[in-house]
This record gives structure tokens, sequence and C-alpha cells, in this order.
């Protein structure tokens, strides 16, 4: 099928783009146009300028030859915009695979694709975003925190142990809690599947359902070769230099498991750990 990728020139879409064209797909991206006139994403010949932010454009981007559509682009933060996006590739006739992620289901020990939403301020709307998806017969994917290739999250967290000396999370004061996680590339893995075989429901992106928050520390020092050690971070004092919202997500403590996903996609995630990612992977 011809699939049209939003985001592709972002972390997790460039790693879907790659396993779509591996698996035999025709890709297409929207991309804002570069400066120079140079392509955007090597190896994809079909670039189309456009965004969220530009409902028309966006609209005139799907095309009669396009089959379907990921959805791995960030949203803007503008409630009502992002919204009326996302009701264009709703309404489409196309399949929309999208990616949100597991803070819209906040502080949970059981979390499953099943929970009910209870977002943190940082995605407040996303739940409405999501269920504008299935309700036009798409699917939402939630992942994990995403690690690998050097990226996301635990390459912030590499970087604040570099400049601190020592590993850091972020607490509110509590006992260290964990995180879930996947690696992108397993991630991109089942972006595919569910666009293949899925329905119009939700999927978790998890490969590892509770990771202990301080062991990811340690081992974003070991690998910025720092004291080997987490130290706690306060909320208050990570607000400041993260935001707000993002250092809130930080603090925020989750158990959730992607049972029903591995069962009926068939997902066998087979990447390296967060730990041994920092430790002897890709962060090295």
């Amino acid at each position: 099928m011809k699939v049209l990728v939003l985001g592709a020139t972002g972390y997790i879409g460039g790693a879907v783009v790659e396993r779509l064209a591996e698996q035999g797909h025709e890709v297409a991206v929207l991309v804002r146009p570069a400066a120079d006139g140079s392509r955007r994403v090597p190896g994809v010949a079909d670039e189309r300028h456009g965004d969220l932010a530009d409902v028309a454009g966006l609209a005139a981007a799907i095309t009669p030859d396009i089959d379907a559509i990921v959805v791995a682009a960030q949203l803007g933060g503008d409630k009502e915009a992002d919204l009326a996006a996302i009701g264009v590739l709703a309404a489409s006739g196309r399949k929309v695979v999208f990616t949100s992620g597991v803070w819209v289901l906040g502080a949970t020990a059981d979390g499953h694709e099943g929970s009910p939403a209870d977002p943190i301020p940082l995605v407040a709307y996303r739940h409405e975003i999501e269920q504008l998806v299935i309700d036009g017969g798409g699917s939402v994917i939630r992942p994990g925190v995403v690690h690998g290739r050097g990226g996301g999250i635990p390459a912030v967290m590499r970087a604040q142990a570099a400049e601190r000396g020592a590993g850091v999370y972020v607490t509110d004061g509590g006992e260290p809690h964990t995180w879930t996680f996947v690696h992108v590339d397993d991630l991109a893995e089942l972006v595919v599947a569910v666009l293949e075989r899925g329905g119009a429901r939700v999927y978790h992106g998890i490969s590892e359902e509770a990771v202990p928050v301080a062991e990811v520390a340690e081992a974003a020092a070991r690998s910025a070769g720092v004291k080997p050690q987490a130290e706690p971070w306060p909320l208050a004092e990570a607000a400041q230099v993260l935001g707000a919202g993002f250092a809130e997500a930080l603090a925020l403590g989750q158990r959730i498991s992607a049972t029903r996903t591995r069962a009926e996609l068939g997902w066998n995630p087979s990447r390296p750990g967060v730990v041994a990612d920092l430790t002897e992977g890709s962060y090295v």
C-alpha cells in the first residue's frame, strides 16, 4: 500500500519510514520544505509540503493514491487546531494510525489497553484526539518511553548526568517510581503491524512494563562516564530547567502492559532494554 507519513523527519517517524520501505510499502511524506530546496527525507521520492497546522494543505496532500496515513508528528499544542487537523485525517476514508503515548493514562500501577484515560496536563486533550481517530476507523498506538538510536528521553537523562556529574531522576518527593519503555525499532515494527492488521482500537507499544527510574538514571550516568549513581531531582527544581509540563511527566510513575497488543498482532519486541542500551548500546 502507499502510506503517507506525517513526522517523517522525527525520531519515531524516521524509523517508521525505514520499516515501511523494508516491508515493501510505498512511502510518501508530508514535511515542511527545506530552506535550500533539497529533499528532507533521504530515499523517499514523494515529498509533499505541509504540516498539521495547515488543514487545507493537509487535506490536499491526501491524494487518491494514498491508501493509509501514519501520524508520527508532534501535535501543535492548540486543542482546536489539533482536533481540526486530526479530524481531516479521520474523515479521509483512509486507515489512520496515530502514535499517542502512555502519559494519557496518568499515574497507574496496572495500566492496560482498556484503562480509562487520566491524562497529565502536558497531554490534556490527547484522549480526545485518540477517540477521534478510533471513531473514524483508525488505530491508536501508545508507546512507552521510547529509546534507541541514541535518542529520546534517555538521551536527555544522559546529558543531564554529564552536566551534573551523576544520574538524576525527577521526583515529587515520593519513592522512586517506574516507567514503561520501548525501543524505537520495535515500535516501528508495531506501527507497520497495526497498519497492516490492526483494528479501530488502542494498542500499546511497550516492551518493558516497569523499569525503576533510578536504575535508568544510574545507567545514564555510566553511559556519560560520571559517578555511577542516581540522585533525586526535586520536581520544582527540574521544572525550572525542563519546563513544568515535561518535568511533571518525568515524575510520573507507571506500570503498563501490552498483553492484548502482543496477542492480537503477534508483536514480539526483541531489541535490548533501556538499561542495556544506555550502558552497552546506542548511547555509548
